[in-house]
């Protein structure tokens, strides 16, 4: 038998192939690399050896043998040199699977049960990888322990993004998934996956147990593209969601070749409080819109309706049933935000579950859970789902069974596994204050959710374990959780083949660069919506003119933005002036902002700056008596001056604005000519569109809030509670709300309506969007 290794190279991996075909029937190839007894951790990276099945997996191995039967190749996880019917890839998963479980220890499936939510390499690039001999420096991929006088302490952020993860979270604590937060090139991802695994590998073969691969995790990562929200005006516009689906294939490509396997996204929370901070993460306020963007998301990551399989990325859609019906729009990191108030009968059916209903008859495989509990005294309203009338209990998602199980998984159809947020055992625990740590974790698992991420510093597994050996957490439950999860392993290869080939991986982002390049220019392009045109100044017909640019953000002017703007406009042969008295055109880039979790006061969606509002208490909502300092626009009152000097010279005022939340404009609009709709939109997209290069095709994914009035609080006693009601419905989107606002409060507004209305008579409703 001749037996091909990869040929190596310091930066990549070349693969050469062992065809089965060419193997001997029957027989056993050792394992490439032994395991030192005496070195619990390896010291040195490896490069992963392939075998090729024909019309089969390839088989990927570093410390385990490989078993060769009936012409096939098959990973021998445990390195018995026997075939174990979890290692045979001809069976069917819920077999292997079966086997699997019962051949784990109590700590490998413990170590099952959460995610490290902090999992990265120090390295960004492939130079920071090798040493001045083109060799691999594994700390650059995975660090050497931590003595124990440097453990501890607080959580350094900087310290834990700047440094490579610990390869005892694999070799002694039997982590298997963790969460990498940063953006590296295809070969390091590759290479840092590889890494885990090979000490996945090392560890069981010293320690005489099943090798369980390492799942790498992570958050979405769009940069280039629009923000979400400006991906729905996009499809909006297009009237269907190839963009998306387009948008999701390229990005599972790029994922797999770095070896992330799963995803803790897309969120598909429905907008429907103008003033929820997450507002800007998530897509839409339109149902219909938000199930057609769930379903182009899931079939383009995944790769169609059945599930997650190799090459594909597994979604962990969240954050159900939807943390968006806010109270008040406080956001639930905090306590003031435990609360969703589904003051509407029928609105958990008839918007918020729409998305997450179509991301499961998609295929999703992973639900993450929301961290807001339901009030169920009379601020809620009766809520049912297809005949079933839902009694939640007043606890976070992740700790209720009648949402996990009965709702999601009963109802609903979910087959799948239940990933929590992060930190709801020691900090976002709501409804389950009394409980212990132990009963936390427990009450979790029984509820439905099936893997916890808790602590960005690390995991600590005994309270893990006395919740499992105790009784506390039902054996039923604790096959279900172990067992999703090693299902979801399976069905993507994992058990075949974890690793990838670096070189394969460079190789891959190079060839896909120039479309992914052209698919961000082009949804860029489309985010923009034009929303105001007066006397079709748009677009600017003629160079030469005279230009004064400024920028408007929360902490002021952007240098960045306007050293972008500047070079734009001089490209297109334009004269840039410093006073807006001398222009032709004043182009004005707004960016609000002063929206966040920790903030201790109502959301404002008014441009303002400085203005003095009611603190709140952070756990409690409950006002304090102390005024806060509020600013979403510094120096809004330039706009203003500067519309009037152009104005006055004969000039025109263009207009962006960045649209994270529904803004009220009543501080902008009314002084442009011109105004667009932008989401985090690149310069050069938008040029394209302000010079009609690109007619604006976009439609508004949300609806912008007239005024003040139509989402002000009113104090109302409630079962012999003083409670803040919002005279607009926090669970329904802003399109519909004119339906249950009352007539007097909508009389106050400028439009008549919750929609902001334009002094061209344009409405700012959701699917709203000019064009030339």
């Amino acid at each position: 038998m001749k037996k091909f290794v990869s040929t190596l190279t310091a930066a990549a991996l070349l693969v050469s192939m062992v065809p089965a075909s060419m193997a001997e029937d029957n027989s056993y190839i050792a394992a490439p690399y032994t395991a030192d007894a005496a070195q619990p951790n390896p010291t040195a990276y490896v490069e992963p050896v392939f075998y090729e099945n024909e019309g089969g997996p390839r088989i990927g191995v570093t410390y385990n043998g490989v078993i060769v039967e009936d012409g096939k190749y098959f990973k021998d996880s445990n390195n018995d040199q026997k075939l174990d019917v979890f290692e045979d890839w001809r069976l069917d998963i819920p077999t292997r699977v079966s086997d699997l479980i019962g051949k784990m220890t109590v700590e490998q499936r413990v170590g099952l049960l959460a995610n490290q939510l902090m999992a990265a390499p120090s390295a960004n690039t492939m130079e920071d990888v090798l040493d001045e001999n083109g060799n691999v420096i594994l700390e650059k991929l995975i660090s050497a322990p931590v003595p124990q006088e440097e453990q501890g302490g607080e959580l350094d952020w900087g310290k834990l993004m700047s440094q490579s993860l610990g390869v005892e979270t694999v070799t002694v604590a039997n982590t298997r998934s963790g969460v990498i937060r940063k953006n590296t090139t295809p070969e390091v991802g590759a290479m840092f996956n590889n890494a885990l695994n090979m000490a996945a590998e090392y560890d069981a073969a010293n320690e005489g147990m099943i090798t369980i691969p390492y799942m790498l995790i992570s958050n979405p990562m769009n940069d280039g593209y629009p923000a979400t929200q400006g991906m729905a005006a996009a499809v909006m516009g297009d009237g269907n969601y190839d963009l998306i689906k387009k948008y999701a294939d390229l990005d599972a490509q790029i994922w797999d070749a770095k070896g992330i396997h799963q995803m803790y996204g897309p969120q598909i929370d429905l907008i429907t409080d103008p003033r929820w901070n997450r507002n800007s993460g998530t897509y839409t306020e339109v149902p219909e819109v938000n199930a057609g963007i769930a379903n182009a998301l899931v079939t383009g990551y995944q790769n169609g309706e059945d599930g997650a399989q190799l090459g594909d990325v597994a979604l962990i859609v969240k954050h159900f049933p939807g943390d968006s019906a806010s109270e008040n729009g406080f956001e639930s990191h905090y306590g003031m935000g435990q609360w969703r108030i589904y003051a509407t009968e029928g609105s958990l059916e008839k918007y918020h579950l729409v998305g997450f209903q179509s991301a499961v008859d998609a295929g999703a495989v992973g639900i993450m859970p929301c961290y807001s509990r339901p009030a169920v005294n009379t601020r809620s309203a009766k809520q049912t789902y297809r005949g079933l009338e839902i009694n939640a209990s007043e606890v976070g998602a992740a700790y209720s069974k009648e949402t996990l199980q009965t709702l999601l998984r009963d109802t609903m159809g979910f087959n799948g596994f239940v990933n929590s947020d992060s930190g709801i055992i020691t900090e976002k625990y709501w409804g389950a204050d009394e409980m212990s740590v132990v009963e936390r974790y427990a009450a979790c698992i029984n509820a439905g959710t099936d893997v916890i991420g808790d602590s960005f510093s690390g995991i600590d597994y005994a309270p893990i374990f006395e919740a499992v050996e105790s009784g506390l957490v039902e054996k039923e439950a604790f096959d279900r959780a172990t067992s999703s999860r090693m299902s979801n392993w399976m069905e993507m290869g994992m058990f075949e083949n974890p690793y990838r080939s670096a070189e394969e991986s460079k190789v891959i982002g190079e060839t896909l660069a120039e479309e992914i390049d052209a698919t961000k220019l082009e949804a860029n392009r489309k985010s923009v919506v034009l929303m105001k045109n007066h006397e079709n100044v748009l677009p600017l017909k003629e160079s030469g003119k005279k230009v004064y640019i400024a920028s408007f953000t929360e902490k002021g002017e952007s240098e960045k933005t306007l050293e972008s703007f500047k070079t734009a406009f001089q490209n297109e042969g334009y004269t840039l002036v410093k006073k807006a008295e001398e222009a032709d055109i004043a182009f004005l880039d707004v960016v609000p902002g002063g929206i966040s979790s920790q903030a201790q006061y109502v959301a404002q969606l008014e441009l303002v700056d400085g203005i003095e509002v009611d603190q709140r208490d952070k756990d409690t909502q409950r006002k304090t008596g102390e005024l806060v300092e509020v600013t979403t626009l510094m120096d809004v009152k330039k706009i203003a001056k500067a519309a009037d000097a152009v104005h006055a010279n004969g000039g025109i005022v263009v207009a962006s604005i960045n649209i994270s939340n529904p803004w009220i404009l009543t501080n902008l609009e009314p002084y442009c000519d011109a105004l667009i709709g932008s989401f985090n939109t690149s310069v050069e997209a938008r040029m394209d569109v302000l010079t009609g290069r690109y007619n604006p095709t976009g439609k508004l994914p949300v609806t912008m809030v007239s005024c003040n009035e139509v989402i002000a609080l009113n104090e109302q006693e409630i079962d012999g509670e003083v409670y803040d009601v919002c005279v607009a419905p926090n669970d329904v989107p802003g399109y519909a709300k004119d339906e249950y606002i009352p007539a007097d409060v909508l009389a106050k507004s400028p439009s008549g309506s919750y929609a902001y209305k334009d002094a061209d008579g344009n409405v700012y409703a959701a699917w709203f969007g000019l064009s030339y």
